[in-house]
């Protein structure tokens, strides 16, 4: 480490110690009263609860959080979420999230959670990657969630909620400038349109980014460029006190880098016999692609929330309309060499209905029900050039179509005992009419829970729920050995839990135990070809917990605390088709994925320096054990620990903070390929962000 880092690291640490050691006053009251922790109420069973009372394991996070920790996308609450992991890679719009073992599918395949936004399905899985501005609340719900849910809840449900529009008039505006020329602009607007039977709320982000990566061999280009606009405007009416209408609309334009991969081993192309292999003696662990890669993400999404209060009930209808177009042009092989190179294509166009009938929350029965419909249709095509030589493309016209009824009932069996019953029946039918091939997906998933209050604000649960995620068909090329389809996974999860507050209200905290008994779990892989495939692994069972906590020892400090686990055994698998790697070099590994732990710390001072003004320091630290790239287990990254740190100036109406990601410049791999599962010329790895300093300026009035 040379010496400038030493002293960078040795003054960054004593700042950390003054700021968050230093006596302070205690807070007033025009500022922040923390002399017990904020009471949390969560609607994640459609009716307002405080979170001690909900039988779940959520990680939950407040206006004041999402802007205090800097949220701007998931990947930021995936850093603060006992195992819940979320990869950037390949593209602008490309994700992998991982939660409790349980992975995205890419491609045209589906995430692991249902991703809401007020309400309203993400339909397509290039929508996990944008960018979240005014936003009210986050909610990571874990385990089963298709009761209430719906599709791809298999693993559980990340809620977000953006600022509702306000009675009074209400502005905003953010500047934000970072290393790597990282420039974001954000703004928003709100109040009543004539009197208050008629609401409004606009929003935009601008961000432009020139990068901090760069190709070594391209003349030092920025490869990790981007440039992304996102527009929102609602309309909430209220005709009558009984009925509201909440209007939505949501333009989204990525622009960015695409395919810096680096190699992560020496890269040969195999050729027919009788050629000899063509041997690339290429550098590792560099970014060089031949080419700088390029990729978007465009989206356009309207919808219509309706509520109409019955009295004994609350009926709602939401209605969306989503229009996604993404693009990827860039190097495959990902060395020196112009070997392989492929351009995506990805449309899809999709329409959801839901209606759902609430109870009122006062009665001992308190019940949902409900019925969905989903349609999609989506064009992704594959064409890879090899060099130089085009090879037909992998495309695919798929047609989606899924009805769905659920329910969701809870009872009190005493004043302090509650039983939960709930059901999600879903028939979905995938249609690939490049194939022509069709299949339909039938499953019942139940769900039950046993709630026990041993005392105001304590909760101690047990759950078993049953999660789906319908199977499909791949994105074949000609050439390719996949199969032609997949099917669905299933899993049946047992959990116990513990949630409560203690210390007067300075204390919250839960812990949960799970074990998942996995059947057919879907993995993403791809080949040289431009086939994007999913497989099916027979037989896994995944063990593990979260422990997560929020502590107040003084009246100036805070604590925040998450630890997660999962353990995983592969127990039944076969030989599959396309499949490079034999079946007895997979059975028995760990599931890969997710680090096997994970624990994350947070720690917030709050100095009073006037009777208007504080000074908030906070340092967060991350850390990930170990992860398994591949089936076999053979490649790994090795665990690393990442810091943050940032001091903010905050006052009623405006804050300054300066920040820093990543202080100490770690370096690690985001997410790995494996040649001899996938058949490219080498193992290719995604590069980690490189620590980055920036200044943000908020202002509200």
């Amino acid at each position: 480490m040379s010496n400038y880092s030493v002293c960078a690291s040795s003054a960054a640490l004593a700042l950390i110690l003054c700021a968050l050691l230093a006596p302070g006053q205690k807070v007033h009251a025009e500022s922040q009263d923390i002399t017990a922790i904020e009471e949390i109420v969560v609607s994640s069973r459609y009716r307002s609860e405080k979170l001690s009372d909900v039988p779940d394991s959520i990680t939950p996070f407040t206006v004041e959080e999402i802007e205090r920790y800097r949220i701007e996308r998931i990947n930021r609450v995936a850093s603060l979420t006992p195992n819940l992991r979320f990869s950037d890679d390949q593209e602008v719009g490309i994700s992998t999230l991982v939660i409790r073992g349980v992975r995205q599918n890419r491609g045209t395949g589906q995430p692991p959670v249902s991703f809401r936004i007020d309400g309203v399905s993400a339909t397509n899985n290039l929508l996990t990657t944008q960018e979240l501005f005014d936003i009210e609340s986050v909610d990571v719900l874990r385990g089963p969630q298709g009761a209430l849910y719906g599709r791809n809840a298999i693993g559980g449900a990340i809620l977000v909620s953006t600022r509702q529009p306000s009675a009074k008039p209400e502005y905003g505006f953010r500047l934000t400038a970072a290393q790597g020329k990282d420039f974001t602009l954000a703004a928003s607007a709100s109040g009543p349109l004539g009197d208050d039977r008629v609401l409004y709320r606009t929003s935009f982000r601008y961000q432009d980014r020139e990068g901090q990566l760069r190709n070594a061999y391209l003349d030092n280009q920025y490869v990790d460029y981007k440039e992304s606009v996102a527009f929102r405007g609602r309309l909430l009416f209220k005709p009558s006190e009984r009925l509201s209408v909440d209007l939505r609309g949501q333009y989204l334009d990525q622009d960015g880098g695409s395919g810096y991969f680096m190699p992560g081993s020496e890269g040969f192309l195999p050729l027919p016999p009788p050629a000899a292999p063509i041997l690339f003696g290429n550098p590792t662990y560099e970014i060089q692609s031949n080419r700088i890669g390029r990729s978007f993400v465009k989206s356009w999404e309207t919808s219509a929330k309706i509520d109409y209060d019955l009295g004994w009930g609350t009926l709602t209808s939401i209605t969306s309309y989503t229009d996604v177009d993404s693009g990827n042009d860039q190097d495959l092989d990902q060395t020196l060499f112009e070997a392989i190179d492929i351009v995506v294509i990805d449309e899809s166009e999709t329409i959801a209905q839901e209606l759902r009938l609430v109870s009122e929350s006062a009665r001992a029965l308190r019940w949902v029900a409900g019925v969905q419909y989903f349609t999609q249709d989506r064009y992704r095509s594959l064409a890879t050039t090899f060099l130089g030589t085009p090879v037909p493309p992998a495309a695919q016209d798929l047609e989606l179509e899924d009805f769905a009824a659920f329910g969701n009932l809870s009872y009190d069996l005493a004043d302090d005992l509650e039983l939960t019953l709930a059901f999600r029946y879903d028939e979905e039918t995938p249609k690939d009419a490049t194939q022509g091939r069709s299949e339909t997906f039938n499953e019942l998933q139940p769900k039950a829970s046993l709630a026990y209050s041993f005392r105001e604000g304590s909760l101690a649960y047990v759950t078993v729920g049953k999660g789906f995620r319908a199977g499909g068909f791949n994105n074949l090329a000609p050439g390719s050995n996949f199969l032609p389809g997949f099917g669905a996974e299933s899993l049946i999860s047992y959990e116990a839990g513990l949630k409560g507050t203690a210390a007067g209200g300075r204390f919250r905290g839960g812990i949960s135990l799970f074990f998942i008994d996995y059947d057919d779990q879907q993995y993403f892989l791809f080949d040289q070809t431009g086939t994007q495939a999913n497989i099916n692994v027979r037989k896994s069972e995944i063990t593990g917990g979260e422990l997560e906590f929020t502590a107040l020892p003084t009246d100036t400090l805070q604590i925040n605390f998450g630890l997660g686990f999962t353990d995983s055994e592969i127990k039944e698998h076969e030989d599959i088709p396309g499949v490079l790697v034999p079946a007895s070099a997979i059975l028995g590994r760990k599931v890969p994925g997710a680090p096997v732990w994970s624990l994350n710390l947070a720690l917030q001072h709050t100095y009073r320096l006037s009777d208007s003004m504080d000074l908030v320091s906070r340092l967060d630290y991350e850390h990930r054990d170990k992860t398994y790239w591949t089936l076999d287990n053979v490649d790994t990254q090795p665990a690393y620990d990442l810091t943050n740190l940032s001091f903010a100036i905050e006052n009623e109406r405006w804050s300054a903070r300066l920040y820093a990601e990543n202080l100490f410049d770690e370096e690690y791999i985001e997410w790995f390929f494996a040649a001899r599962f996938i058949g490219l010329p080498a193992d290719i790895a995604w590069p980690s962000k490189p620590r980055q300093f920036g200044l943000e300026y908020s202002l509200r009035f």
